[in-house]
């Protein structure tokens, strides 16, 4: 069937360009300022922003404009009659907050703004089924109460070297930064419907593939999982941790998105490997 609404995200979903040229999903970016220096996300490579933090260069991000998001709801109501705009979580940036002051400027009852709650690549497996969803032919109103279907069923699990970073962005709160640098563990954090919390504390980077990994046959005892890992600088860890998942066999499904958003990885820091764990 004709599909008949189309899809505006940021550049944190880290979606392929050349599937989301091919699906006409149009990707607003945010920007990153690494030093004096400013880049487009999504436009540079992120060694680049990786490098920086070992070297204790500051680096800062900002939403899209109101103006550059309504451009945006422009192309994509040319070619379809309502638009769904999905952005990172607003407990992270305040993308979503300019996405629905551009509603509001915009004044078209056809475009509707919508928090994924999540990002990087929750974000990223919410908009592809958002995308085969509507590819159906279903409309906007049954998007929107599939997505919140969708957001239930998933959480990101993430770690970090130090949680000083997500304290200095307001991410996360002082005594729980105590408590994991203090004690010199790596702390597993779940990051759920726009709520980040410290989970778990183990020793070793080892003990944080083996937590993710119970984590999944847990869920494994109810339904079929699907796993998607992404990292900051944790190249090796990722792919243990995908050969660990992927050696649980039976019905689960794991995928290496690769190196998250210059963006994501500022907010959170080196060290950064995290999973989006949802129920397919």
């Amino acid at each position: 069937m004709k599909r008949t609404v189309g899809l505006v995200i940021d550049s944190t979903f880290g979606m392929d360009k050349t599937y989301a040229k091919d699906e006409h999903v149009t990707i607003v970016p945010l920007k990153v300022m690494v030093g004096n220096e400013e880049y487009v996300d999504g436009t540079f490579d992120p060694e680049i922003a990786i490098q920086a933090m070992r070297d204790g260069v500051q680096i800062k991000t900002s939403q899209p404009s109101p103006e550059a998001l309504m451009e945006a709801f422009k192309e994509q109501l040319a070619l379809y009659d309502e638009v769904l705009c999905l952005t990172l979580s607003q407990s992270l940036s305040g993308t979503y907050n300019s996405a629905s002051l551009a509603k509001t400027i915009f004044e078209n009852p056809n475009v509707y703004i919508v928090d994924s709650e999540t990002t990087i690549s929750g974000g990223t497996y919410l908009a592809q089924k958002m995308i085969d969803f509507f590819s159906k032919g279903n409309k906007i109103n049954e998007g929107l109460a599939y997505i919140e279907e969708l957001k239930e069923k998933g959480s990101l699990i993430f770690t970090v070297d130090n949680l000083q970073t997500l304290v200095r962005n307001g991410r996360l709160g002082k005594v729980s930064a105590f408590i994991g640098n203090i004690l010199k563990v790596k702390p597993i954090l779940r990051f759920r419907r726009g709520v980040l919390e410290l989970e778990h504390k183990v020793r070793s980077p080892q003990n944080v593939i083996i937590y993710i990994v119970n984590e999944v046959k847990k869920m494994l005892e109810n339904h079929p999982v699907e796993v998607i890992i992404d990292f900051v600088d944790q190249s090796i860890s990722a792919k243990e941790l995908q050969q660990a998942i992927f050696n649980l066999g039976g019905q689960v499904k794991v995928k290496l998105a690769g190196i998250v958003s210059p963006v994501i990885s500022a907010h959170i820091g080196l060290g950064g490997l995290g999973v989006y764990l949802t129920y397919q």
